[in-house]
């Protein structure tokens, strides 16, 4: 399985936080699709141990983890930040580091 490690580390985050939900729209199960090609990597979490949505994706560059804060209910209007890795292994460790600071910012 393609970024095996990135879902992972996800898992460990649901598996260990409250009110953590991901939603998976990833185009490496099927790359075409009647509108055309999908991304690579597209998960969306939904953090609310942390108040926190991030985005994880990856289209033909870098893989890319964005976050933002969310409020009650469920919209953010902060600036979003993002993390850029270079490889699967280095975002599945930005990702783990990410949901520490959370934590620790909670």
């Amino acid at each position: 399985m393609q970024y095996r490690d990135i879902y992972k580390a996800l898992e460990r985050r649901w598996k260990t936080a409250p009110g953590v939900r991901f939603m998976d729209f990833s185009g490496w199960r099927q790359p075409h699709t009647a509108l055309g090609r999908r991304s690579r990597l597209l998960v969306v979490v939904e953090d609310q141990a942390s108040m926190r949505r991030i985005c994880i994706s990856q289209n033909n560059g870098p893989l890319t983890i964005t976050y933002a804060p969310i409020g009650s209910q469920g919209y953010s209007n902060a600036q979003p930040m993002s993390i850029c890795c270079k490889n699967e292994e280095q975002a599945a460790m930005e990702l783990e580091r990410l949901f520490v600071r959370l934590d620790q910012a909670a």
